[in-house]
């Protein structure tokens, strides 16, 4: 068991290590052998565990989207037990689904960059984001009562769509990161729950 326990430390700095690198540099232009250094483990032991860079970049990636959706849940969660009403859902959900994307956007940067090229980050990422979506849009439609429009189904999937690529946009998450950062991030969040709410309560034209 000490054995395991060591080899699992061992482990745990070598994707630890290959993250903060990818965070300094915002890419994943590293070595195997800046890893090592990094994780204080040798170059021998990474490849006992990894095939190749690519390998370890995915494993990464796995742990981070792990903590994402433990997040994710963790705040749908506490969304659902406190909002009672469109415009307090809409508040909550778009205050903390920012500031979640807001932490984890320095290591989401390099890894939605990769995933323009790399199918299995790019099926792991989609994976994640649908089941969010889905608890985001089926919590919105608690308050169906209150949307302006019989079809449902389609206001909330645009809401959430508005909601995520407005704040990715600011994040500089995807393909246009020199956009990131313009404008002010806290006016920015109050007044996309407010387009939100009246989103869905608008009338039919």
């Amino acid at each position: 068991m000490p054995q395991q326990g060591r080899s699992r430390a061992s482990y745990e700095r070598m994707l630890t290590a290959a993250e903060k690198l990818m965070v300094k540099r915002g890419n994943d232009d590293f070595t195997l052998t800046e890893v090592a250094k990094a994780g204080k483990v040798s170059i021998g032991s990474i490849y006992l565990r990894f095939d190749s860079k690519d390998d370890l970049i995915r494993a990464v990636h796995g742990r981070v989207l792990a903590q994402i959706g433990d997040d994710q849940d963790a705040m749908m969660q506490t969304i659902g037990a406190k909002a009672t009403s469109l415009d307090e859902f809409a508040q909550l959900f778009v205050d903390s689904y920012a500031e979640l994307l807001k932490r984890y956007s320095p290591v989401l940067r390099p890894i939605m960059f990769r995933a323009i090229y790399d199918e299995s980050i790019s099926s792991l990422g989609r994976s994640s984001a649908e089941k969010l979506t889905q608890e985001a849009e089926a919590q919105m439609l608690r308050y169906a009562t209150e949307f302006g429009r019989s079809d449902h189904a389609r206001l909330v999937g645009n809401a959430f769509r508005m909601i995520y690529y407005t704040l990715a946009r600011f994040l500089g998450l995807g393909s246009s990161p020199e956009a990131a950062n313009q404008g002010n991030w806290e006016e920015l969040k109050e007044d996309l729950a407010i387009m939100c709410a009246a989103f869905l309560r608008a009338p039919a034209r």
